[in-house]
């Protein structure tokens, strides 16, 4: 390949990516604010758009700029995953605030509950509700006792490390009911962090601003240009 045509091909990749980059950057601030496993996705999506950001303002082998763009691609992969999921109502992440239901799961944990038609309960499932009381906070314990079936159920529940059982009956509405399926070690710690202002505005605004910085300033640095050679002269 010729230095020109290196050089115009260089160029409309750091156009490129200037473009897609700040979009990128502003939808990772935006989805890290709504919680969740969200959050999960902030720095590694962060690392990638760095290290891509170098590969394509350094113009580096094939492999290595193949490599920046397949992690970058992988974490826009995730962050559509992780969103597009509980958008759709393909499921939905819990973050486990007590120690209620050990040793399934465990505070700082974060579960994830897919939804199913309430009439097909069963006793013995864990399911995510809303509870009885005031405030009606979400709680995820084992049903126990089916007082009513139907499309809307009347459950009675019980943590698994309580040793009485829930003091409500609850009533399911809706027809759908959200079951616990798999959890995510200790993934709910940094979640928790993020609703102290002091983090949550670290890592909300000001992570991604210094990171556009960044990959603003790398792709738009000037680069040394090689020495011309001297021209030999002859004794």
């Amino acid at each position: 390949m010729s230095e020109r045509a290196r050089a115009t091909a260089l160029g409309g990749a750091r156009a490129l990516f200037l473009w897609a980059a700040p979009g990128l950057l502003a939808l990772v601030a935006c989805v890290a604010a709504r919680g969740g496993l969200w959050l999960a996705a902030l720095v590694p999506a962060g690392l990638a758009l760095a290290s891509h950001a170098q590969v394509v303002a350094h113009g580096l082998r094939t492999w290595s700029r193949a490599l920046g763009t397949a992690a970058l691609a992988g974490a826009c992969a995730v962050l559509l995953a992780l969103g597009a999921g509980p958008a759709l109502g393909l499921y939905r992440t819990v973050t486990v605030l007590s120690g209620s239901m050990r040793p399934t799961f465990s505070p700082g944990d974060v579960i994830v509950v897919t939804p199913e038609r309430a009439r097909d309960l069963r006793t013995g499932q864990v399911i995510s509700y809303r509870i009885p009381i005031d405030g009606r906070p979400i709680e995820t314990h084992r049903v126990v006792r089916i007082l009513a079936h139907g499309d809307e159920p009347i459950v009675q529940t019980k943590g698994d490390a309580n040793n009485a059982l829930d003091p409500w009956q609850a009533k399911l509405h809706g027809g759908t009911l959200w079951r616990y399926r798999l959890r995510i070690p200790l993934v709910g710690y940094p979640i928790l962090a993020l609703r102290i202002p002091l983090v949550h505005w670290l890592l909300v605004v000001l992570l991604p601003a210094c990171l556009a910085l960044f990959v603003v300033a790398n792709i738009w640095r000037p680069r040394p240009r090689p020495a011309a050679p001297r021209a030999r002269t002859d004794p």
